[in-house]
C-alpha cells in the first residue's frame, strides 16, 4: 500500500493528509488541534507576536491557526534599498534589480489588506532609490492597494521629488492613516506641511532631524496649497527637529493645531509657535533639552 503524502497549499492554508494513512498518534494531534474553538486558538496566537519563529510552525498546523497566526506575520513591509523584506514575514528577494518586488509578491498571495504598517528606509549615502522614478504603472497600482495601513514610516526619503503630485502616489493612505514618523526629511518646510495635510485622519506625529532645506524648481512653497485639514488629536514628537516655518505654514494654511500631547526633544525653537496653537487642547507635555532636563 502507498504511503500518504503531505501537500501544503498556502493560499488555502490547508493541509491535504489522507489521514488514515497516518500514524494514530499524529492523527489525534491533528484533529485536537483542528477542533480548538477558533477564540481559544486567537488567545494562544496573542501571546506569541513577538516570536516569530513560533507563530510561523503555528501557521503551518491548520486553517484556524494559519488564520489567527497570519495578521501577525504580515502586519508590517519595510522596503529598502539592499534588502527588500518585511519585518514580520518570510518575503525577501535575493537581489535589488526590483526593489519593488515585494509588493507583486504580497498581490500574488493576497495578502495585502494584512499590512497595517510600511517603512521606507533610505540611507543617507546609500542613493535615492525611493522616489516616482522607482515606480513602473504596475508597481504604482500595487502600492495604491494598500487600504489598511494606519502607520508610514519614512527614512531620508526626498519628498521633495513628489512634489507636485505626490497625492499620486501617497493619497491612497490618506482614509486609513492615523501615525506617521519622519526621520530626515529631504524638503523644504513648507513642503513637509503640504505632505501632512494630505492625510485627513492622521492623528500622532513624529519627526526626527528637520535642518537641511531643498528647493524644488518646479513650484514655489507660495503655490503649495493644502489638501486637508487633518485632525491632529493625537501625540506630537519632535527630536531634534527646529522647522518653525513648518508650522507657521501649517497653521495659515489648513487652520490650527489640536495635538493633545506634545514631547519635544531638542527642538526648542518649535515650542512657542507649538504651545499657542494647542493652547486649548493640550494635556501632557513633554519638554527636553540638551542637558537633559525634563519637565511636565
Amino acid at each position: 500500500m502507498t504511503r500518504g503524502t503531505a501537500v501544503w497549499c498556502r493560499h488555502k492554508a490547508k493541509a491535504n493528509r489522507p489521514l488514515g494513512t497516518s500514524p494514530i498518534e499524529t492523527r489525534t494531534t491533528h484533529e485536537s488541534t483542528c477542533h480548538i474553538p477558533y477564540d481559544v486558538v486567537e488567545i494562544i496566537i496573542a501571546h506569541l507576536t513577538h516570536d516569530l519563529e513560533t507563530l510561523k510552525a503555528c501557521s503551518l498546523a491548520c486553517h484556524s491557526w494559519y488564520t489567527a497566526a497570519v495578521p501577525h506575520l504580515q502586519h508590517t513591509l519595510t522596503l529598502r534599498r539592499d534588502t527588500p523584506s518585511f519585518t514580520h514575514g518570510e518575503l525577501d528577494p535575493p537581489s535589488t534589480r526590483d526593489r519593488l518586488r515585494p509588493l507583486s509578491m504580497l498581490h500574488e498571495l493576497g495578502l495585502m489588506p494584512l499590512v497595517k504598517e510600511i517603512r521606507v528606509e533610505q540611507w543617507c549615502g546609500s542613493g535615492s532609490w525611493f522616489s516616482p522614478q522607482t515606480f513602473s504603472h504596475r508597481d504604482l497600482g500595487y502600492f495604491s492597494a494598500f487600504t489598511n495601513v494606519h502607520t508610514l514610516r519614512l527614512r531620508g526619503v526626498e519628498l521633495n521629488r513628489f512634489i507636485p503630485g505626490v497625492q499620486r502616489y501617497f493619497e491612497h493612505f490618506s482614509p486609513t492613516l492615523r501615525s506617521i514618523v519622519v526621520f530626515n526629511p529631504y524638503c523644504t518646510p513648507q513642503q513637509l506641511s503640504h505632505f501632512l495635510s494630505l492625510f485627513s485622519n492622521l492623528d500622532d506625529v513624529e519627526l526626527w532631524h528637520g535642518r537641511g532645506c531643498l528647493s524644488n524648481n518646479t513650484i514655489s512653497d507660495t503655490e503649495l496649497v493644502p489638501f486637508s485639514a487633518p485632525k491632529l488629536r493625537g501625540r506630537l514628537a519632535l527630536r531634534d527637529f527646529r522647522w518653525v516655518e513648518t508650522w507657521t505654514h501649517f497653521i495659515t494654511s489648513c487652520g490650527g493645531l489640536r495635538f493633545r500631547h506634545i514631547d519635544l526633544c531638542e527642538s526648542t525653537s518649535c515650542a512657542p509657535i507649538l504651545f499657542k496653537a494647542c493652547a486649548e487642547t493640550l494635556e501632557t507635555l513633554r519638554f527636553r533639552v540638551a542637558d537633559g532636563s525634563v519637565s511636565k
